[in-house]
């Protein structure tokens, strides 16, 4: 009897001991992107927002070089472009909006990093409204190493993010940090293409001197001390502008390593730059610390995902395992280039029977491209009809100005769709014979894809002439 009861007072002893001591422990998760190149793909978004429905407070940051214009950017980012131009061409110094810092918005970014390109792409005026526009839809850009020529920060170096869990708030601290090195290699001197003399901030012709930048690694030494003492942050992730250094560098800047094994205080690292993919990568800070960094690649075709598990313990929060993965998007790989690809074939087909005027031409049996279905769009034609007729968001359109938008299927897939203004085409087509129904007419191929080819407008900017494709009834 005295046994049994021994035994029992030690098992509510220990019953008691086990309940008094369990660890309280959270998760924290955070998405990246980097190079995306004004490329923001409908699929990435869709993972964001399911990620974010499992856990509401879910990241995202962007590692630099969003602004650009590669095919897959949004047609309101041509169309922001091609009125810069004008601009540019007239004189005209004014404020346009970007349509990227929305479209980022929308998509569930934090915070984005100043990569090179953002600064070789513009002058410290364009500059200072991209932060403006992305400021105003509540995205912080970050850049911790980049100065005024009176030694204020230009921009902000980092942020707290106040992440409220269930076991308590932890501080998680993002820093931004880019290249040293944002110029192109190469530059025009008296018209001819020579190397450039710097590559630094600093040297910049269109910042005037206004704008300067310091070595990453030494002013993250900096700013992590601060984020550390000042704001008393739990975690601290680094977005850098800067890749992994190569075993034979081609080009000067790289300094992830440096970063990762020179700087205590760094839990993660989001690298960018390379347009490489990295799923993670290992190293060891002074302390002895394991730092992971890892690259989401380029254009959207992934995003990188890390998770933070921490224990509470009687000094706050503590990274007790830290890990990262790649995601993959783009199932049906390279679309963008197979669409651009396609585009080409089209363009080409076309220019083949142009000196066939007066004859009449079968769309599909002119090019390779395999189509079994198309639809033609009346110009200022809402995008979203478009998506709700084709079946799902195929790329970021926008509404034509002055030109029917024909989408080319097969299997339900979107194999080509044309420009949204005449300029940006070699030929035009004429659909004012057709029989549309609600805005909207459907080609068969060999049914009713039938063209007579004629001549086209003069192209003011290079004197060729246009072909038009007239639609042709049976």
């Amino acid at each position: 009897m005295k046994k049994k009861a021994l035994l029992g007072a030690l098992g509510l002893s220990t019953f008691l001991i086990g309940g008094c001591t369990s660890t309280k422990t959270t998760d924290i998760n955070i998405l990246a992107t980097s190079d995306l190149h004004g490329v923001i793909p409908y699929e990435m978004v869709t993972y964001v927002e399911n990620e974010k429905k499992k856990d509401k407070n879910t990241i995202v940051v962007d590692a630099g070089d969003f602004f650009d214009s590669e095919f897959g950017t949004s047609e309101d980012m041509e169309k922001f472009f091609e009125q810069r131009r004008k601009d540019s061409n007239n004189g005209v110094v004014t404020h346009r909006e970007i349509p990227i810092a929305k479209e980022m918005k929308e998509a569930g970014f934090d915070t984005v990093t100043l990569g090179n390109h953002e600064f070789v792409s513009n002058d410290k005026t364009n500059l200072d409204n991209i932060i403006y526009d992305f400021e105003k839809q509540g995205i912080s850009v970050l850049s911790a190493n980049t100065y005024k020529k009176n030694g204020d920060s230009y921009i902000k170096p980092y942020i707290i993010k106040e992440i409220k869990t269930s076991e308590g708030t932890v501080k998680l601290g993002i820093l931004g940090l880019t290249i040293k090195e944002v110029g192109e290699s190469k530059d025009y001197v008296d018209g001819k293409l020579v190397p450039a003399k710097s590559l630094e901030l600093k040297d910049q012709k269109q910042y005037n001197g206004e704008l300067y930048m310091n070595d990453l690694v030494e002013d993250a030494k900096k700013w992590v001390k601060v984020m550390k003492e000042k704001d008393k942050t739990d975690v601290i992730v680094a977005v850098a502008h800067t890749g992994e250094k190569p075993k034979k560098p081609k080009n000067p800047g790289n300094r992830i390593q440096d970063l990762a094994q020179n700087v205590d205080g760094i839990d993660a690292i989001v690298a960018g730059h390379n347009h490489v993919q990295i799923k993670q990568h290992d190293y060891k800070n002074k302390s002895g610390e394991n730092v992971i960094v890892t690259e989401p690649g380029k254009h959207g075709e992934c995003m990188s995902k890390i998770n933070l598990k921490l224990e509470k313990s009687k000094d706050g929060w503590e990274v007790a395992s830290k890990s990262s993965d790649i995601v993959q998007f783009d199932k049906d790989k390279n679309t963008n280039k197979k669409l651009f690809d396609n585009k080409v074939s089209v363009m080409m087909a076309i220019d083949n029977v142009s000196e066939k005027l007066g004859e009449k031409i079968s769309l599909s049996k002119i090019s390779d491209l395999k189509w079994d279905k198309a639809y033609v769009f009346k110009p200022e034609t809402p995008r979203e009809k478009i998506y709700n007729t084709v079946g799902y968001k195929f790329a970021r359109i926008t509404e034509t100005d002055d030109v029917y938008r024909v989408i080319l299927m097969d299997k339900d897939k979107v194999v080509f769709y044309s420009d949204w203004q005449s300029y940006l085409m070699p030929y035009t087509m004429d659909f004012g014979n057709a029989n549309f129904k609600d805005g909207v007419f459907v080609m068969t191929p060999g049914k009713n894809d039938y063209f007579k080819i004629a001549k086209g407008s003069k192209n003011p900017n290079n004197g060729i002439y246009s072909t038009r494709l007239i639609y042709q009834k049976n």
